[in-house]
């Protein structure tokens, strides 16, 4: 069990990281209009399946992207925490047993 929080825990510190960095790309942005784009693949069809790239643009302002960004990260934060303290709470019980 302690593998998986150490995993999640690890997995939660990597997503920090990658948005600092695309929020240090927007802050370094000289513009004030921000746009994001996301790509998707879809399979479509049953006898002859075929794959369907979708795109989608969101623009945005710097402002509204960095406290997007704000935000995810502080959720991540307080995740990384709670499981923090699931840890110690199973180290204590784990005492408490022995």
């Amino acid at each position: 069990m302690l593998d998986k929080i150490e995993n999640t825990i690890a997995l939660h510190q990597n997503t920090i990281e990658e948005l600092q960095r695309i929020k240090e790309r927007i802050e370094t942005s000289i513009t004030e209009e921000i746009r994001f784009k996301v790509e998707t693949r879809h399979w479509y069809g049953y006898s002859e399946p075929f794959i369907v790239k979708q795109k989608h643009k969101l623009e945005t302002t710097k402002y509204s992207a960095t406290v997007l960004l704000d935000t995810a990260i502080k959720i991540e934060k307080e995740r990384i925490d709670k499981l923090i303290d699931m840890e110690i709470e199973k180290r204590k019980e784990n005492k408490a047993n022995e």
